[in-house]
């Protein structure tokens, strides 16, 4: 089980919806909590190489966005 955890901007982040469907097409349980300036993910994947790729594709499309190992 591999657990990370981000949080958003939302001056950073205008589509979380793009996130949810990254998180959902590499098959990641995610937990969102929205606050007034963002949001926070708490994500949950089986594999590693889920969470490889959905870093990967993220850091491209918000690079901004930090990721915990």
């Amino acid at each position: 089980m591999h657990i990370t955890i981000f949080r958003t901007l939302y001056k950073h982040v205008i589509d979380h919806d793009l996130i949810e469907r990254l998180l959902k097409r590499n098959n990641i349980a995610f937990e969102r909590t929205a606050y007034e300036s963002g949001s926070r993910y708490k994500i949950l994947s089986d594999t590693e190489q889920a969470m490889i790729n959905f870093k990967k594709k993220l850091r491209e499309i918000y690079p901004q966005i930090a990721l915990s190992a």
